[in-house]
């Protein structure tokens, strides 16, 4: 480690790390920054006294790598954007303080960097399964730039490229000196030598990264890509400005005429079906009543021959079931709520429709309303919760028979949602969003990146329908083949490859983290007991 690292305070740590980190995700091509930001944290792990500190100097680390990566939070929301920044920043302050725990108490330093790395994948998985859920800066996202080198995710899942990374990062820190903990001479007076390079560490370092790009690179040529069948998909891409009431029209009919005309000169006698993005479908959609919206897009769907699968606000009414505790009631007194929802509008006049899973905790709905609703509170629980939660993945089925999910927006950022879909028959992946809320920031970038993961894990082509962009296609290996331009109209058709291959992730789910939960938990006890 150069001698000015070495002389570097905690706080000047916090903020080369956090900064590396920033640069780490896209729209920055950088994930290898990863290594040298987590030996920087591991110096700073060092030169920590106890838990405490740990997590305290680390604060600002994780705050400035929360700031650039995820500043855009702030345009849909400045209150909710700060909460979650500072919120999640303190968070994995908590989690690499027990991180320190490991690294300072256990001897053997392979089996407490092993500890350690498992600690923030459990952190990871964990953070993926609560009502605060908020996976975007899970370390394998920034790889998503560098697919050619996670191709093994098929089998592991993504989280054990945040292992692996996190595991070079501690060698490579071993090997420079990070965790010394005497002060280097100034010339001024008695002081330390900076220590020599420690050769085995650097390269298993070296070994494990090399290694793994070697294993994807054959793991991709050993892959059997070759598609099924094919299904003819027409993607559109509205470009309603998400910041005017209704886009800015007077009436919801009005720019769902304007889209169905346009969509008129794409589709043909050989699509399948079509996915519109979050959204697209303005005015309320109930399984009770159907508007005049509805019984175009019926009409237009007959015309077509095609299912028409779109974003809108689903109003769901509980009729013959036991509404949840947490539900709206109408001025009839009859229970509903209303959902995030993919509707589907069949040729034969059918309907179907898919309530999102994963609800944006504050944006769509208030965490642990459901807990929260047993309190004796007089408030109207159902108004102020937000969405309500889907509970279920559904598929909908184009007219050549195959099946395909229309995961709604944050859903695609949780790999067991997809998988889901994929264990349902799935023959590829379909995502609408709605990326407008961000503008020409790098959210709406990081969330097309993202979905190459999923591409990986499940081996399905992705294909996304995005209010203002990024609308495409992901092949099964991670590679964009079509991409739009952000602020486009545009409605296109995809011949999208389809498969109902399962990998060994998709059979198998989320084993690899469990792994990691046990090692981590193994490795807080045996610190826990050295203390003692």
């Amino acid at each position: 480690m150069p001698d000015f690292l070495f002389r570097l305070n905690r706080w000047q740590l916090a903020l080369a790390s956090g900064l590396l980190m920033g640069l780490s995700f896209s729209p920055f091509p950088f994930p290898f920054l990863l290594f040298p930001a987590f030996a920087l944290l591991m110096r700073l792990s060092a030169l920590s006294g106890s838990f405490r500190e740990a997590a305290y100097f680390s604060y600002p680390a994780f705050l400035l790598w929360n700031v650039i990566t995820t500043y855009w939070l702030t345009m849909a929301t400045v209150i909710g954007g700060v909460a979650a920044i500072l919120a999640n920043s303190a968070i994995m302050a908590v989690v690499f303080g027990l991180m320190h725990l490991c690294l300072k108490r256990l001897k053997n330093r392979a089996f407490a960097f092993i500890s350690a790395a498992a600690i923030w994948v459990s952190y990871e998985w964990m953070h993926l399964h609560w009502d605060l859920a908020w996976p975007w800066l899970i370390l394998a996202n920034a790889w998503s730039t560098w697919t050619f080198a996670v191709q093994y995710i098929e089998f592991t899942g993504f989280l054990s490229v945040s292992f692996l990374t996190i595991i070079i990062a501690f060698f490579l820190g071993d090997g420079i000196g990070a965790l010394r903990t005497n002060p280097v001479s100034s010339g001024l007076g008695q002081g330390f030598a900076k220590p020599e390079p420690r050769k085995k560490p650097l390269l298993t370092a070296a070994g494990l990264w090399l290694g793994s790009i070697l294993l994807s690179l054959l793991i991709h040529w050993q892959t059997d890509f070759e598609p099924e069948g094919y299904t003819n998909v027409v993607v559109v891409q509205p470009n309603y400005d998400s910041y005017l009431p209704l886009a800015g029209y007077e009436d919801t009919t009005t720019p769902l005429l304007e889209l169905t005309a346009m969509i008129d000169s794409v589709v043909t006698a050989n699509t399948h079906i079509m996915f519109w993005p979050e959204n697209a479908l303005m005015g309320r959609v109930s399984q009770i009543s159907r508007s005049s919206n509805d019984l175009h897009l019926f009409q237009k769907a007959a015309q077509w021959n095609v299912p028409i699968v779109t974003g809108a606000a689903f109003f769901m009414y509980y009729q013959n079931e036991q509404p949840p505790r947490v539900h709206r009631t109408d001025y009839l007194g009859r229970p509903f709520n209303i959902f995030n929802s993919a509707v589907a509008f069949f040729p034969d006049g059918s309907f179907e429709h898919y309530n999102k899973i994963r609800l944006v905790p504050i944006v769509e709905r208030m965490p642990f309303a459901h807990t929260l609703s047993r309190l004796p509170l007089n408030l109207d629980w159902g108004d102020i919760t937000g969405f309500g939660r889907g509970e279920h993945m559904h598929v909908f089925e184009a007219t050549n028979g195959v099946l395909a999910p229309a995961v709604v927006c944050y859903d695609s950022v949780f790999p067991s949602v997809v998988r889901e879909s994929v264990l349902m028959g799935a023959g590829f992946v379909a995502v609408i969003t709605n990326d407008g809320w961000w503008g020409r920031t790098s959210g709406h970038l990081q969330h097309y990146e993202f979905a190459r993961l999923r591409a990986i894990e499940l081996r399905r082509a992705v294909v996304r329908s995005a209010n203002n962009g990024i609308s495409g296609m992901i092949t099964a290996d991670g590679r964009p083949h079509t991409r739009t331009e952000y602020w486009t109209r545009t409605a296109f058709e995809l011949q999208v490859p389809t498969s109902t291959r399962l990998t060994f992730y998709a059979r198998y789910g989320d084993w690899f983290n469990l792994l990691m939960l046990l090692t981590a938990i193994a490795g807080i006890a045996v610190s826990f007991r050295k203390r003692g």
